[in-house]
Order: structure tokens, then sequence, then C-alpha cells
């Protein structure tokens, strides 16, 4: 008997000590110019263990990798429509098109202190459905959830990559570290949207051949680490459960998040 009592008691404070799975919570202001359109925004993201959320001003994203699921909010409407994460079919091969085939991010070298924490510039590239994309962004090992973070990050790229929803980068590939500051621009052209004929595409890269660059800054005002209860990452019990909306109104969601969010995805118009 006092051997099981020490036993339980060596676990009990074994337990104590391990470290609680502490979340984090980025604010970002962003702004976003493409000729004489300019838009400021600001969002949160808020993340712990294997589940995301992020909040900007139309909708609420809730990404949980346990779950396999991804939860589309309209905090407005009170509604949401739920896909499978990585998601198959039609959905998939949207989120394959929208998605950068490769970053390859290069460490310049560069250090800035933001927020309070330094970090450090890297530099990638690629092409999504919409055009071809330059990005710089600063990462900080240093930052509060840095590992936790960078944990979420790989293992999201990896489920994507192994579905083949997503032909993004190896993991291994994304810099360790919270993006605390981002600069991106994406030229329009060169249009790959899945079940468009080369016709139809050709069309719209000629017409969006004169459109002006989307330029998006963002970065990131607060990070810190904290304990968010569970209910941080489930939708509302009041909130009325709709169908996955198709065409325009799909193509206006912004499923891919911005620089210096959370996402291995290429920064995607507004």
């Amino acid at each position: 008997m006092k051997k099981i009592t020490s036993l339980l008691a060596g676990m009990t404070l074994a337990l104590i000590a391990l470290p609680a799975i502490a979340g984090i919570v980025i604010n970002q202001k962003q702004n976003v110019v493409s000729g004489a359109n300019n838009r400021d925004s600001e969002q949160t993201i808020m993340l712990q263990g294997n589940k995301q959320k992020m909040i900007t001003e139309r909708h609420t994203i809730i990404t949980d990798l346990d779950k396999g699921m991804m939860y589309i909010l309209d905090p407005k409407d009170k509604s949401y429509f739920q896909i499978d994460f990585p998601p198959t079919g039609p959905m998939g091969s949207m989120m394959a098109a929208g998605t950068a085939s490769s970053m390859n991010f290069k460490k310049s070298g560069v250090t800035h202190d933001i927020a309070g924490y330094k970090c450090t510039d890297y530099q990638g590239s690629g092409h999504v459905m919409s055009g071809d994309f330059t990005i710089k962004e600063c990462f900080s090992r240093n930052a509060p959830g840095a590992s936790e973070f960078t944990a979420f990050q790989k293992s999201m790229a990896s489920k994507l990559k192994a579905s083949g929803a997503a032909p993004i980068a190896a993991s291994s590939e994304i810099p360790d570290g919270v993006p605390l500051a981002s600069d991106s621009t994406m030229k329009m052209g060169n249009v790959q949207i899945p079940g468009m004929s080369p016709d139809q595409a050709a069309k719209i890269t000629q017409m969006m051949a004169n459109r002006p660059p989307i330029v998006t800054k963002t970065v990131v005002t607060k990070v810190v680490a904290q304990n968010l209860p569970a209910d941080t990452f489930a939708v509302p019990a009041d909130f009325t459960k709709k169908d996955i909306p198709h065409g325009p109104a799909m193509g206006g969601m912004k499923m891919g998040a911005p620089a210096a969010a959370p996402s291995a995805a290429a920064p995607m118009p507004h």
C-alpha cells in the first residue's frame, strides 16, 4: 500500500510540474492597397494546441486539426458552415489552386524589433490561382508561444501536403517562430482556376493584365501567451448551420490567411 501511495504521490507531483499548454493571442493591423483602393483592418489570431481561431472584421475562421474540420462563421448573421480539413472534392481543388505551390523562403539576415521582440526577415515567392506574388516576413523565435505556433503551422502544412489538397512547400521549409510583420505584393494574371477552360482563363488573364498589384502590409501590435478556455474554439450554440456557399459567394471568402497570419497560404485578394 505504501508503494502504491508513493507512486501516486510521485505521479501527482510530476503532473503538477508539467507546464500547462498555453494558448497564444496575436493582434495585428493590416493595410491593403490596390491602385486607388486603400483599406485598413485589424484581426486577431488565437491558437492553442491543434486549434486556431482567426477573427477578422467580416468572418471568424476556426480550424480544428484534431477533428479535421474548419468552421467559417458570419457573426453578423449568426450563421456558419463547415468543411472537412484537409478539404476534398471541389473545395480541395479550390484550396489547392488558392495556395502557394512553393514559398521558397530564404533568410535575409536583416533583423527588426517589433511588438517588443526581435525578428529576422525571410523572403519568398510563389504562384496562386490569381497570380504571382513575392513576400517578406519577419519571424521571431523568442516571442511568446513561438514553439506552439511553429508546431501548429507545420502540422497544418503537413496535413495539407499529405492529403494532396494543397501542393505547398514541405513543412520543414517554413521558418520557425511567429511572423511579426509581413510585406507582400501580388500581381494579378496567369489565372489558373479549377474547372475553367483555357479560353476563359486567357480572357480573365488579359482583363487583369493592367490591374495594379495588390500590396499587403501586416504588423503584429501585441502577442501574449495565455490559457484559453475550450469554448474559444467552439461554434456558439445560437449560430445556425448553413450549406457551403459556391460561386461568387465562396470566391469572396478569404480562405487563405494573409501574410503574417498562421497559414502557409499566400496572401489572397480581399
